[in-house]
This record gives structure tokens, sequence and C-alpha cells, in this order.
């Protein structure tokens, strides 16, 4: 697949953009202050998405969310540290009552009902959101619908309410033409399979972060309405769903996403599948994709990939954000301040 409005001189003036940002140096560590839960009761190695609610007396409260999983965390981020908390379960053994219909996925093998395999975290109006990958399973190819969730987790009498779910993405997945056929394909360079890895949410609209496909240099957003996507019933998600195509750089896709308060979005890119290609931060508004501009790239770690962003705080042109990173114990995560001019 080809996209017809893709030029040269764009994805030149890109590279060109990309090699005169200085790098991006980390402030100083966020030291966990306990381990987060992973597999077989051991340290969470797998951490993949965060999203907090404004500092309250100095601190964040946070949401976190890894891809071997059937629980996300909450944490309390501070100074220098983040302190993890009891996870908060998601799902059981067996699909949960959810909003619309469990979808058929053509996936190369079939699968139980697993793993959330949560990507993506967003917080907005009080709410935080978790997202699934929605792509068959990396290694087996199989098709679990576990993985095929969003969940909603609104404040209750203690850490959170009961999770809302909802079956709905992989209708907005489905009629997004331009990545439609790469859904429910192996997640690998060759096919390209669908995959998301990004969660964002500002007023009532969502939008879902894809890994891959990655075409041409572009990756993409997949959009759709909160309302629509948690509304009662089994009925399937039938609106055309908001596409946005941006200027990535070859072979990478998105990572992760954190609104700003204007309805900016940053977006964490990396490799699509396992190439060898920066991950970098850049800056996209949903209104005009096409001025997408690269912050920076991210420095390269062994065996850490650069999976989960948060903003913290936005001081007139500068942020302050932390990355996690999955591979890693304890998601190993870090500060950066960027200059948005």
């Amino acid at each position: 697949m080809r996209l017809a409005f893709l030029s040269a001189l764009a994805l030149s003036l890109l590279a060109m953009n990309a090699a005169n940002a200085e790098p991006l140096k980390p402030e100083r560590k966020i030291e966990a202050t306990s381990d987060f839960a992973g597999k077989k009761r051991k340290a969470a190695n797998d951490i993949s998405g965060i999203a907090c609610r404004p500092p309250a007396g100095g601190e964040w409260r946070c949401l976190i969310v890894n891809d071997e999983s059937k629980a996300a965390q909450f944490a309390t981020l501070s100074q220098g540290a983040i302190k993890p908390e009891r996870p908060l379960p998601l799902i059981g053994d067996a699909a949960p009552v959810a909003s619309g219909r469990q979808p058929t996925i053509g996936c190369p093998k079939p699968g139980n009902f697993g793993e959330f395999d949560g990507e993506g975290v967003a917080y907005a109006d009080r709410v935080f959101y978790a997202v699934g990958s929605h792509g068959c399973s990396r290694h087996g190819g199989e098709y679990r619908p576990s993985s095929f969730l969003l969940a909603r987790i609104a404040p209750g009498n203690g850490e959170a309410g009961t999770p809302e779910f909802s079956w709905r993405v992989a209708d907005l997945l489905a009629a997004a033409t331009e990545v439609a056929p790469y859904l429910g394909k192996p997640l690998d360079a060759g096919a390209n399979g669908l995959n998301i890895e990004g969660l964002a949410v500002v007023g009532d609209r969502l939008w879902l972060g894809l890994r891959a496909p990655s075409l041409d240099g572009h990756a993409f957003l997949v959009g759709g309405s909160v309302a629509e996507l948690f509304k009662p019933g089994s009925e399937p998600a039938t609106d055309k769903p908001p596409f946005l195509a941006f200027r990535a750089g070859a072979q990478r896709g998105v990572r992760d996403l954190a609104p700003l308060a204007d309805g900016r979005l940053l977006v964490l890119v990396g490799p699509a599948q396992d190439q060898d290609v920066p991950y970098a931060v850049l800056l996209l508004d949903p209104a005009d994709p096409g001025s997408v501009r690269e912050l920076g790239e991210l420095r390269t770690r062994k065996n850490a990939k650069a999976e989960a962003l948060t903003v913290l705080a936005q001081e007139r042109d500068e942020l302050r954000v932390i990355v996690g990173y999955d591979g890693v114990k304890n998601g190993e995560f870090e500060e950066y301040r960027l200059k948005l001019r």
C-alpha cells in the first residue's frame, strides 16, 4: 500500500529536522521504591504505558500497565521517586460484560482468553482509560479476545471503581480503510500487522496510536468518540472514525501518546517491529498533521524500549515529561525537559 500524498521532499525535511535536533538527555532517574507486579510474582520488566492525573501536594497519582498482565497498577509519583501500589485487576479468566460485541479477528491461530495485554493508558475528566494491543500475539500469532478490550476506570470508594469495558475499538480499526487490511495480520516486518501502543483522550475524542502498520515513513492515529465507544448495548460502532497519517520516519510507529492542554499531542515513536531505528518524541497537532515536528531522539539503552510517556507539567514553552521502558526492571523511568520551540 502506498500513500498518495507522500513526497520524497517531505521525508527529506523530516530527516533534516531529526538530524538538527539536539539529543534528549534525562534530567534524572525516577527510582521505584518497590517492585511493580510482574509475572510469577517477579518484578515487572514489561512496563508499556502510564498516565497521571494532575498533581496534588507535589504528588501525581498514576496508572501503569504492562503487556503481560490481567491487571493495571496505581503508583504515586513524587520528586525523583515512584511508589507502586497494589495491582488493580482489570479482567478475570472469562470475557467481562462489555459494550459492543466481541470481534471476530482473522489472526493466523485461535487462542484463549488470556492477558489484557495493556499497551496504552490515558487520563481525562477524572477518569483513567487502558487499552489492549488489539493485535495477534507477537510470537504465536494467536487471536486472544482479552487483548481486544478498552477499559474505563472511574474514581470510587478507594483506589478506583469497577472498570467498564468496550469491544468497539475493533470496529473503529476495521472501518479505518487505510489500515484495516493490517488488522489480524502477524506482527512482523513482512506482514506489518496492526498493533495499538498509544492512547490519549482529549474531551470526547479518543486517539489510538498504532505501532504498526508503518507505511512509507508514516505512522497512524485512529480516533473515536468516548461516548459512542461506551454507550450501552451490543451494537457495533458504525461511524467512520477520524484518521491521521503523519511523518514518523522510516520503519517507525507510535509507542505512546500524551496530550497537551491545547489539544496537541506528544508522540513517542520507535521501531514498528524490531528494526534498528531510534526512539524519538514528536509534537503533533491533530488539526495539522503535516506540521509534525521532532523534538529530539532518546538515547540508546541496551534492552530498553521506550514505551511509556506522560506529561508532568508545562511551563510556557517547556515541558517536564517522564519516559518508561519495556525490557528493564520496573520501567527505569526517567524525567526529561522538552523545548516546544
